[in-house]
């Protein structure tokens, strides 16, 4: 047999050649983009048992950790003895904690499966206050940052168009309306009609243009129904003499006169009761309309109604309604008085003037869901925020308002700006009347106890309605100034999927620069639960492998993003260079013989002579 010549060649494959991110690498660009001691890190949100996931991630060695659950009920299924347990693990950790409250089922406005109730708002702000609470046993420190969603309700999409002078624009893709009166929802899209005007023209109807058709519309159909009802009056009252209205007067107070009457003068008698109930339901329906007007109306058209029924109470009873109020009418103004209601043309008449002065003042009955959600979301966050400053004053849990993304409320940067705005004022109302300080120091603590989570995964999510990087970074500017905790998550634009930093296409970089000083000081959360869900493990290292974190907390040194030329990373799908199987397979010694042999492998059936083997 001939003896052939052989090589034997490397198993593994060999490291890197310097200390540079490999391209598979979830590297972000920036070297010590973020210092691993302000980066934090969710425990996971589906379990109650809070404590050990904590204890979980301190042996970590994460400094800040963000405790929360999705569901309401597994937040109250944490018992009140844990929130002071993980006070007390963070204290010796020297980590710091903040706090998400729960998410689902909890819209702040009062929105829920029937639309908009008082009452659901109530709900979550009792809700809150118990958040609060639950907080405080929390904190160590003060102020710490609770992050609520500002919405978990049905929200407007905006998108980018090129318009026809060929730029860039953003438009209302579908705007979400409110039925201020039944709190339903109506959604309201852009709408094309084409008509025959010498030809065809097409007609585009913007959401806003279709909200305030449907404004108007609704108000003057409300109108003519009372106007038509008019019309079968006058029908009637043409046909009778004047006399006969004072004949009926007399024969629905006098049983006995109405059947003395002959027969075409009780036909007569009959249709004087049918005007006279239809214009029962005229004023009744004016009357109706008239409160909805003034509960709805803004202040200019409350001064207009007051104005109105004034003029109305006049031509219906034909004296002055300021004299009449106090009481100083003559006997002969009593009797013009008694005269004048009981002409049921007057009536009529009157009524048809007040409806058509009345059809003028239209309370918008419909409006945006944004800036209905504000005027409403913003009660519950200063009512929150002025309970848990009752409870610890200036060291009081502070509420972090969180973006939502597109289809959900306050997705864009104006809105959540106008919530924060809206609450910290009426924060500072409540704060100067009910506790009496000044106006200054109210606004100082309404500043430190409201203000925004800035979640860049949310936001994102606007790519897939056209919007690129340049768009999202105009919408983070909008609300650097408010923030004071910062959600890093990962996705590719479509959904809320939870990645990492660097395993989606999320710019980081720009959206951090964005918000500048306000965002480089606040506490960043990674909020990575869809990991914890899927891959069952920490990603702990590959988000200091992504933002370029020093390994040392001087700063000097290498980074985290550097760590590959020591050992490959797992998303280069490599593994370890030299794991311990190689040693336990090809290492010298007698350690890794069967334990029948006197090594310490383990084996199974039995030893060697009991068909084991080895």
């Amino acid at each position: 047999m001939r003896q052939s010549d052989y090589k034997i060649e490397n198993v593994y494959e060999s490291g890197y050649d310097s200390f540079k991110p490999n391209e598979d690498s979830p590297y972000l660009g920036k070297q010590g983009m973020i210092p691993s001691h302000q980066l934090g890190l969710t425990t996971d949100p589906r379990t109650a048992n809070q404590v050990a996931a904590l204890s979980q991630a301190l042996n970590q060695g994460i400094s800040v950790i963000e405790i929360g659950t999705i569901k309401p009920q597994d937040f109250e299924t944490i018992p009140k003895q844990h929130f002071v347990e993980m006070r007390r693990k963070a204290k010796i950790a020297g980590a710091e904690l903040t706090l998400h409250a729960p998410i689902v089922g909890a819209d702040p406005s009062g929105f829920g499966q029937q639309g908009y109730e008082e009452s659901n708002r109530l709900s979550v702000e009792r809700q809150l206050r118990d958040v609060i609470d639950k907080a405080i046993e929390m904190d160590s420190k003060g102020n710490l940052p609770i992050t609520i969603h500002g919405s978990n309700a049905a929200g407007s999409t905006f998108k980018y168009i090129t318009n026809e002078e060929g730029e860039r624009e953003k438009v209302t893709d579908m705007l979400v309306a409110v039925d201020r009166e039944s709190g339903q929802l109506r959604p309201l899209k852009e709408d094309v009609s084409y008509i025959p005007d010498f030809g065809v023209s097409k007609i585009k109807y913007s959401p806003e243009k279709k909200l305030e058709v449907a404004n108007r519309t609704m108000w003057e159909d409300q109108i003519d129904k009372i106007e038509f009802q008019k019309v079968n009056v006058d029908n009637i009252l043409s046909k009778i003499p004047k006399e006969v209205q004072i004949m009926a007067q007399r024969a629905n107070q006098d049983k006995e006169y109405f059947k003395q009457l002959a027969p075409n003068e009780r036909d007569l008698v009959l249709k004087v009761n049918s005007a006279s109930s239809y214009l029962e339901d005229i004023h009744r329906s004016l009357n109706s309309t008239f409160s909805k007007a003034y509960e709805f109306g803004n202040e200019d058209q409350k001064k207009e109604l007051e104005k109105l029924s004034k003029e109305f109470a006049k031509d219906l009873y034909g004296v002055d309604p300021d004299k009449f109020k106090s009481g100083k009418l003559s006997r002969e103004e009593e009797t013009l008085m008694s005269r004048t209601y009981h002409d049921f043309q007057n009536q009529a008449n009157s009524m048809q003037i007040f409806a058509e002065k009345l059809k003028k003042v239209n309370p918008g009955m419909l409006q945006d869901i944004e800036s209905f959600s504000v005027s409403k979301a913003s009660d519950t966050f200063s009512n929150v925020a002025f309970y848990a400053y009752e409870k610890k004053g200036d060291k009081a849990p502070a509420l972090s308002i969180e973006n939502l993304y597109q289809e959900m409320g306050f997705s864009q940067g104006d809105d959540l700006k106008n919530l924060v705005v809206t609450s910290r004022k009426k924060l500072i109302d409540n704060l100067v009347k009910q506790k009496g300080l000044s106006a200054g120091k109210a606004e100082e603590v309404a500043v430190k106890l409201i203000g925004v989570t800035f979640d860049v995964g949310h936001l994102n999510m606007s790519k897939k309605y056209g919007y690129k990087d340049e768009d999202l970074v105009k919408e983070a500017k909008q609300v650097k100034k408010f923030i004071n905790k910062v959600h890093l998550t990962d996705n590719f634009g479509f959904n809320d999927t939870h990645l990492p930093p660097g395993m989606g296409n999320v710019p980081f970089q720009a959206l951090l620069e964005a918000i500048g000083e306000e965002g480089a000081k606040a506490i960043k959360i990674n909020e990575v639960g869809g990991w914890f869900e899927h891959f069952k493990s920490s990603p702990f290292p590959q988000i200091l492998e992504a933002y370029g974190s020093p390994v040392y907390s001087t700063g000097s040194g290498p980074s985290w993003s550097q760590a590959a030329g020591f050992q490959q990373s797992y998303l280069e799908g490599y593994g370890q260079m030299l794991p311990p199987t190689h040693y336990q397979l090809f290492g010298a010694g007698f350690s890794q013989l069967p334990e029948s042999l006197g090594g310490q492998q383990g084996q199974q059936g039995g030893g060697r002579m009991g068909g084991g083997g080895f």
